[in-house]
């Protein structure tokens, strides 16, 4: 290796890796699979639960062979959101930076974006959101596993960032509440609000904030062109060296300080090292595509992958599947800590072209089993507790006025287009003109039919009290059935790709990863500040566990957005990655110094050395 950095410089790293684990695991690997992998991260335990430590958490040998060395302040693994958003901020603030990327080009997925206290919504005359509020509700709804002031720190910079990225392009025309536009002028691309209705404690089963913007391009990639906009902002600061099948192996090492990338190119198989002078990001992604980690971290989702449909599917030129979990695992080798479980998957689904609207459910059994007033983040781990996971959704001829009433949220639909409610005998499994009919049509058995009935004149007698007395669901959403025609939809998650029964839950993401403080600067194993080394998008931990909350719609692209724009900022202002020289300030120097004219050589940052959130340090040069 030429350029080698010093003595005590060493790697830590990935090749490839958890091949001695896959002759252990093989009894329990499923049939049906996300994506490569070595099988189930367990001691081949049937539910694929693990007993020992895996192989993948063991660093590999270190790469030696090496063509290129490269000097960066900055290398930005991973062009997602995340890493796009890192790249400008960086580049902009004058940064030197190499950004890898595996695939070919950058890459964008949905167009929503919980973004809210932004100027132009304010200029709009939206209210803001409380972001305290919103923190406090996602901290319930992660069972207060998640990191509060990673959250808060989101919370508060969201508008400022969303403005910045949504500023890259030039032609946005934003969009009222009320549907009039504004800034006219502007094309085709248009930004819109979510029109979610404002939250009701005394209706509500589940609180939601309004807050979502969305990306809408018409025939143009939907949110892709925005992204794009940030890329080449990026470039045009002449501070950017993108390179692309570029797949990052190992980091590198001085000391206690990350240093450095090696990457492989995908199309030759030839690896050149990055130093980087002031910090490597990691915004690499999830893991739903490795089996190991699914099996290992989300032990529920791996056991039922065939009840998902494995939606995105970004691949590099060898045709393998990203979302590997490079990221979190080479932060993992080089001393970061992976967040303790229940790691979160995007994971969810919904009834079709009603949502999760809350009309009457009824499961395999014929049984009511759940009050209905659910967002989608809860109605999938709803159904797979369900007999055969199947569940039937009733509902009368007055679904559509029905459904204004319902809580407007992620997955749930309170307008009915007409042209979705004339054909509504196109999208449901069966009708009636009597209860009965209904029931016959749905073809079922015997007594499941008899429990059926039963428990529909129990729901209609509850209806007619105006008190949920079974499940507890608002009065306000409790509709009786007893306007011809009926109708049911059955819903059997079965997995693989959607059609029209919509029998597939959808795993999109996960959402866990390496632990960080507000900064996204990664923590090492005593939850200490690992020097050089940072994480966001869905590399980045603390943000969600257990499950991704429906709170707010787009909160995971804000994140990796908004942490991409301040850690970019970061880097600049605080001369993170260098090699520690600074010390702590004794009391007599504070009051010393203090009495001093000019520019204090005191600074309040986070440091290696010290507890991870905040060190009071002193210059080397006072």
């Amino acid at each position: 290796m030429k350029n080698q950095m010093s003595r005590r410089s060493f790697l830590i790293g990935a090749g490839a890796f958890g091949a001695g684990l896959a002759a252990s695991m093989a009894g329990c690997a499923p049939q049906a699979s996300a994506g490569k992998g070595t099988g189930a991260a367990a001691d081949g335990s049937p539910s694929g639960t693990p007993t020992q430590r895996p192989a993948f958490l063991d660093a590999p040998e270190p790469i030696s062979d090496i063509k290129e060395t490269l000097e960066a302040d900055v290398v930005v693994v991973g062009l997602g959101v995340a890493g796009v958003s890192a790249t400008r901020s960086a580049a902009e603030k004058g940064l030197k930076v190499i950004a890898l990327e595996r695939c070919a080009e950058p890459s964008a997925r949905s167009s929503q974006f919980a973004a809210f206290n932004t100027e132009n919504a304010r200029r709009m005359g939206i209210e803001d959101v409380d972001a305290a509020a919103l923190v406090n509700e996602m901290m319930v709804q992660t069972g207060h596993r998640a990191d509060f002031r990673v959250l808060k720190n989101w919370a508060d910079h969201c508008g400022e960032a969303f403005d910045w990225y949504a500023g890259a392009y030039d032609g946005l025309l934003w969009q009222t509440p009320e549907g009039e536009k504004y800034d006219a002028d502007k094309d085709a691309f248009v930004v819109n609000r979510n029109l979610y209705k404002p939250y009701d404690p005394d209706v509500d089963h589940e609180r939601v904030f309004t807050g979502t913007l969305s990306f809408s391009t018409p025939n143009k990639g939907g949110h892709k062109p925005i992204m794009l906009a940030n890329f080449e902002k990026a470039q045009a600061t002449g501070n950017v060296d993108a390179r692309f099948n570029a797949r990052a192996r190992q980091l590198v090492k001085d000391g206690d300080r990350v240093a450095g990338v090696i990457y492989e190119d995908v199309t030759t198989g030839e690896f050149t090292q990055v130093n980087a002078s002031k910090g490597v990001v990691l915004a690499t992604g999830g893991y739903v595509r490795n089996d190991e980690l699914l099996a290992y971290y989300i032990p529920w989702i791996y056991n039922l992958k065939d009840k998902f449909s494995f939606t995105y599917a970004h691949m590099d030129a060898n045709g393998e599947f990203t979302d590997q979990g490079d990221g979190m695992l080479m932060g993992h080798w080089a001393g970061g800590h992976i967040e303790e479980g229940p790691h979160c998957a995007m994971a969810h689904g919904d009834l079709g072209k009603l949502g999760v609207d809350a009309f009457l459910q009824l499961n395999a059994l014929g049984e009511r089993y759940i009050n209905e007033d659910l967002t989608n983040d809860h109605f999938g781990s709803a159904i797979l507790r369900q007999p055969d996971a199947t569940i039937y959704q009733i509902f009368d001829a007055n679904f559509v006025e029905q459904a204004k009433s319902m809580q407007s949220s992620l997955g749930a639909y309170t307008d009915i287009a007409p042209e979705t409610a004339e054909a509504v005998d196109e999208w449901t499994s069966a009708q009636g003109g009597t209860i009965d009919e209904l029931i016959a049509n749905l073809e079922v058995d015997a007594d499941v039919a008899s429990t059926m009935k039963a428990e529909i004149e129990r729901y209609n007698e509850l209806c007619a009290k105006g008190v949920d007395e079974d499940f507890g669901k608002a009065a306000e959403r409790m509709f009786a059935l007893s306007t011809p025609p009926f109708y049911a939809i059955r819903y059997e998650v079965s997995g693989g790709p959607s059609d029209d029964t919509h029998n597939a839950l959808r795993c999109l993401v996960t959402m866990s990863g390496l632990s960080t403080n507000k900064h996204a600067q990664v923590l090492d194993e005593s939850l200490h500040v690992l020097p050089g080394l940072y994480a966001i998008g869905n590399t980045q931990g603390g943000r969600f566990l257990g499950d991704y909350p429906a709170t707010l719609a787009g909160a995971s692209h804000s994140i990796a957005m908004t942490y991409g724009y301040l850690t970019g900022k970061f880097i600049a202002e605080q001369g993170q990655g260098r090699p520690h020289r600074l010390r702590a300030a004794t009391a007599g120097e504070r009051r010393s110094l203090a009495s001093r004219s000019g520019p204090s050589p005191l600074r309040d940052v986070p440091c290696g050395r010290h507890p991870a959130h905040c060190a009071l340090l002193i210059s080397p040069n006072a």
